[in-house]
């Protein structure tokens, strides 16, 4: 098979490239062209889970609540139903009457019947919104349509005080400094940064206080165009909102007209309205909009709400706290900009980075600008000329090599096409849309794997090809010679690129395989962008393997026989000094490598196998791989502002502390929900896809023994210990309870003298199955007009099918609050969901059969996150060492020998991880990645030597001499190659590209350190010996091949050691009517390299 490939090479070498290049780049082009460019400007979508058994129910509530809005097929108050019903009706006569009408009018019916249209679009629209006074707009288990009757009156207060706080002067000049009073209270969602000082005094020191006066004037005129564009305007003049800010404040409190007017004593004397006040905050007396006289509280603490603004908003929660209130050390504050925290002051915020970012003794320490995911999409973009420098650094280290600039340039265009052809592959075979950022870090990984492929095969074409040349061409020793192909000539050249093939395939082949198998292993994960990265890394690495062994063998043919562009190189100056000088460098790292192996090998198999154990326990014990104990993915550097403002200061401010988002102070929700089914039948790979509502058939609520089941099951629920009893009427929350309720009412009305039948106190609990069904309805009905104080709609209670008539219900959702926080732990939310989940299942084994079928749900997206990263990564790791280990077997038929490259490749692993556990890596999602992937890596290394082991028999102490040879220099090469195509990321802004080169430098540093140092030690102390002799001229060929071997980089030496046990090949030449001698295939590089320096003085003195 070989051979006539190798034939096809040679006889169509221009048409074969041009087909793959013809191929290759239709592939490249037609998913950059028909389909649209990824977008990272979500970075953290997909790093959720899929597929686990809380993810299917997370799915399938989601699918729930979705399906309750106006427009899909449940209800969850029966009179929507009937309000639709109506609304469709009015619609349909409407849009009749506009057909009639436009018939009518002849010339006028265009104009007409728009208008008529029209209006029945508004006629719906405002139906579809208002339809219902008791419609519930549902959101993620919460009610986002009703207020509360006080939380409307406190939003009109707010916007009152945005009108009232504006008295205070404004003129031009004080609109630039800011100096005047505020707009309103200030709110998360205005750019807002984290001020300090130098100088060990506190921010409420006069000296900070005026220097901070002058930092919010800089503030503006670091960018005043771009501030005055963006900026809150006033509703009463067109003047941009002041600053909030400890210098206004004090400016606004003390009837200042700018904060450059305020004096030692204004200062001094807010800080002695913000003691005396403090104790009315911290015990809620003091709350926002008191200035409208609605609290008990001393009226200078309520002027202009600022004191409540400075201690919720601006002042750090350490200064003027309820165990020390008379602490007026204020270490932090913070200042809000009139600006949207969005991605349109994304300019602004460039300007105020190139500056300073202080003033005298104040610095900026922390900046909250909402930008995050807009500036990670532009850094990742900028940021790939850091890939583009480590590529061009291997691209020097191959030109250097091959010598020959441009093969170096057709490597690297199939490199491209690697990565081109993957994608397209990904997007139209795979059909996968989604494509996380993280995807992009493969092109790191196939630029170092490309560049050793390409090492191993031009090695080995050198090799062959002079050997066969100067054994079989007498009239002249040169490649060149032969390009005007005759019947013998091609005999030759489709040798040369058979026995290339034959001794490069497989060694590609085996790193191929055992990278791919790494990187495929993660697709056991149940997270999105995990799957996804795997498969696409997976892809571009088999892309790569097969363009390695088309594209490559192709263009060096065509440019050494065809074109020989590499004829002149070869004869020069410089060639002869560097093959000297790499020489010597083979023959002093040869001497070292054998020296430490033979003299130290018992030391250091007990120190780095001493390592090794200690690893282990870092890594799975103490301190262990750390889960993330953040919802917040970290993009940038840990030094970066908005990376400080997450991790140091956003909980040293009450109004983050106590923002919905931190989960602070909220009890973990107790849902049950039954009729539907616990299924996520969407997509895993893609993200936005959630698949569609699957509904228990067996369900059923109006059965005589559920509703006794469900009446006693929320009854025993308040009996158990993570119940929190809560005060007031629950109505929806086991509506079972309230409808018993609503049945024990009168049969006949007293006032109105209206028969309650059957949906009164004449049926007795449990009901018959049809008055259920007719009185839930009337129930439910009844229910979403009571008062709002009594009731608020929330996510529990029955669904109806909107279809069916009358409605039934489809579904039921039970829900009360438990006694356990929120929290980030992983430990604490473990033992809630197992706790309620074992006494769930407990409960539903006695459960009647239409009530069976149940799951328990709260808010575990987190926990479920940790706990998937914390047992998919070892099961991706311990599959990935597994799989090598398969392939290391048959490689060396050596059980003992696989065995001992597999602690090599296990301590590697660890030791690595370790180093990763204590420079303070936590389990996120990227990290997940390289430690599922290390194994994969640092296989290659032990694998060369092991098989290199093999290829040599003698006792164990010569073997090792030979795979120390043989393996050490290419090994070395390919751990150059691609950790350097890693170490350059190291200066990327981004955490995910500095983490991913990091990573890559470490593995590949670790792994080759393990691979020559420990597993040759340990072959060298109990490795496997052969009682087989070579022969005499086995021995000179293995000779020659450890010459070869130990310098020529990323030389996969078990393939060459395979050229010296080859078979004596016979070639015939068409000019000699005898058979050729036979001869070796390997040559020795001193004899390469004088049988070249002979042809340049023989080529020299001819000219």
């Amino acid at each position: 098979m070989l051979s006539a490939y190798a034939r096809f090479i040679v006889r169509h070498s221009y048409a074969f490239l041009f087909t793959v290049t013809v191929i290759c780049t239709i592939l490249t082009v037609i998913p950059l062209v028909c389909h649209s460019i990824p977008s990272f400007s979500d970075p953290i979508t997909g790093f959720e889970t899929r597929g686990t058994t809380l993810a299917h129910r997370f799915i399938a509530w989601e699918n729930l609540i979705d399906e309750t809005r106006p427009s899909k097929s449940l209800a969850v108050n029966p009179q929507e139903i009937e309000d639709q019903i109506r609304m469709n009706k009015t619609y349909k006569h409407r849009k009749k009457q506009g057909r009639v009408r436009s018939s009518q009018k002849g010339a006028q019916r265009h104009n007409k019947y728009n208008s008529n249209i029209g209006f029945v679009k508004t006629l719906s629209n405002s139906s579809q919104t208002n339809f219902s006074s008791d419609h519930v707009h549902w959101g993620f288990g919460k009610n986002t349509t009703y207020e509360e009757e006080d939380t409307e009156l406190l939003r009109n207060h707010s916007r009152e005080q945005w009108k009232s706080l504006r008295d205070m002067p404004n003129t031009r000049d004080n609109v630039v400094n800011h100096g005047s009073g505020v707009c309103g209270a200030p709110a998360a969602d205005y750019a807002h940064l984290v001020v300090t000082s130098t100088n060990s005094k506190s921010m409420l020191s006069f000296e900070n206080v005026k220097q901070m006066c002058n930092l919010q004037s800089s503030l503006i005129n670091i960018a005043n165009d771009e501030y005055n564009k963006l900026c809150q305007r006033s509703h009463s003049n067109d003047y941009c909102c002041s600053i909030w800010s400890v210098p206004n404040y004090i400016a606004l409190i003390s009837g200042r007209n700018s904060c450059h007017n305020i004096s030692r004593e204004d200062v001094r004397k807010t800080i002695h309205i913000l003691k005396k006040c403090a104790g009315y905050f911290h015990n809620f007396t003091l709350m926002e909009s008191c200035e409208l006289n609605q609290c008990r509280v001393p009226k200078f603490c309520t002027q202009y709400d600022a004191v409540y603004n400075l201690l919720f908003y601006i002042i750090d929660s350490d200064a003027f706290s309820p165990k020390n209130i008379s602490n007026t050390f204020v270490k932090h504050v913070m200042i809000f900009l009139p600006l949207p925290s969005s991605s349109t002051i994304l300019n602004y915020y460039l300007k105020l980075q190139s500056s300073k970012m202080a003033y005298e003794s104040l610095t900026i320490s922390a900046v909250d600008f909402g930008l995050k995911n807009a500036l990670f999409d532009m850094w990742i973009i900028e940021d790939t000329w850091l890939i583009g420098l480590g590529g061009l650094f291997v691209f020097v280290l191959v030109f250097v090599y091959t010598k020959s600039l441009i093969l170096t340039i057709m490597l690297f265009i199939a490199i491209t096409y690697s990565l081109g052809v993957a994608y397209f592959l990904y997007i139209y075979v795979l059909n996968l849309e989604f494509f996380p950022f993280m995807n992009l870090l493969v092109i790191v990984v196939v630029i170092g794997i490309g560049a050793d492929d390409a090492f191993l095969y031009v090695k080995v074409w050198k090799m062959i090809s002079w050997q066969l040349i100067k054994d079989n061409i007498v009239d002249d020793n040169s490649l060149a010679d032969i390009k005007n192909i005759s019947s013998a000539g091609e005999t030759i050249l489709v040798q040369i690129i058979e026995e290339t093939l034959k001794h490069t395939v497989i060694a590609i082949f085996v790193t191929t395989l055992t990278t791919a198998v790494a990187f495929f292993a993660s697709y056991i994960s149940y997270i999105p962008a995990i799957n996804c990265f795997s498969v696409f890394a997976g892809t571009a690495v088999l892309v790569n393997f097969f363009l390695m062994v088309t594209w490559l063998p192709v263009t060096v043919f065509i440019l050494d026989v065809k074109l020989c562009t590499g004829r002149w190189f070869k004869c020069s100056v410089i060639s002869r000094t560097f093959n000297g000088a790499t020489e010597d460098i083979k023959v002093i790292i040869n001497r070292f490598l054998t020296m430490c192996i033979v003299r130290l090998h018992i030391v250091l198999v007990l120190l780095l196998g001493a390592i090794g154990i200690y690893s282990i326990i870092v890594v799975f014990y103490f301190p262990g791989l750390r889960l993330p104990d953040s919802r917040q993915f970290q993009l940038f550097q840990i030094d970066h502002p908005f990376e400080i403002y997450d991790t140091k200061y956003k909980d040293k401010f009450l109004f983050e502390r106590l923002s919905r988002d931190s989960g602070m102070g909220i009890k973990m929700p107790l849902r049950w929900i039954w009729g539907v089914k616990a299924i996520d039948n969407g997509n895993h790979m893609d993200p936005f896809s959630k698949g569609h509502l699957v509904f228990e058939e067996e369900f059923s609520i109006s059965s005589p023994t559920s509703q006794v089941w469900l009446l006693d099951f929320c009854s025993r629920i308040k009996r158990q210990p993570f119940y929190q009893h809560t005060l007031g009427p629950l109505l929806p929350n086991c509506f079972i309870e309230s409808f018993k309720m609503y049945m024990s009412r009168k049969c006949i009305d007293t006032i109105d003298k209206i028969n309650r039948a059957p949906c009164c106190e004449s049926s007795r609990f449990p009901y018959r199955k049809e008055v259920f069904d007719f009185c839930i309805i009337k129930a439910m009905e009844s229910l979403y007009q009571t008062s709002r104080q009594l009731f608020l709609p929330g996510v529990a209670g029955p669904k109806f099918l909107r279809n069916r008539n009358p409605p039934i219900v489809a579904a039921i959702v039970v829900e009360f609050e438990s006694v356990i926080p929120y929290s980030m732990s992983y430990t604490k939310m473990h033992e809630f969901f197992v706790q309620v989940e074992n006494w769930t299942r407990t409960e539903l084994e006695n459960a009647p059969a239409g009530m069976k079928y149940g799951w328990f749900l709260s808010d575990l997206q987190f926990y479920d996150l940790q706990q998937t990263l914390a047992s998919g990564t070892v099961t991706a790791l311990l599959l990935s060492a597994g799989l090598g280990f398969i392939v290391l077997l048959p490689s060396t038929f050596s059980f003992i020998l696989s065995t001992c490259a597999l602690v090599a490749i296990i301590f590697s692993c660890t030791v690595t991880i370790a180093i990763l556990v204590v420079c303070g890596w936590k389990l996120n999602v990227l990290e997940s990645v390289a430690i599922s992937t290390s194994a994969g890596l640092a296989v290659d290394f032990s694998l060369h030597y092991a098989i290199s082991y093999t290829n040599v028999s003698g006792p164990r102490t010569t073997r090792v001499k030979y795979a120390l040879a043989a393996s050490a220099g290419p090994t070395a090469a390919a751990a150059l190659t691609t950790g350097s195509a890693g170490i350059f990321l190291l200066r990327s802004n981004l955490l995910p590209y500095s983490q991913i080169g990091v990573f890559l430098a470490l593995v590949m540093s670790v792994s080759w350190i393990y691979a020559t140092f420990f597993l040759c030690s340990l072959l060298y102390t109990c490795g496997p010996e052969s009682s087989k002799e070579p022969q005499v001229d086995d021995r000179k060929a293995v000779s020659r091949v450890s010459s070869v071997c130990s310098g020529v980089p990323n030389l996969e030496s078990h393939e060459l050691e395979h050229l010296a046990d080859s078979n004596p090949t016979n070639i015939t030449h068409s000019h000699s009517p005898s058979s050729m001698s036979a001869m070796t295939v390997v040559l020795h590089e001193d004899v390469e390299n004088t049988y070249k320096s002979d042809n340049c003085s023989n080529t020299l003195d001819n000219d």
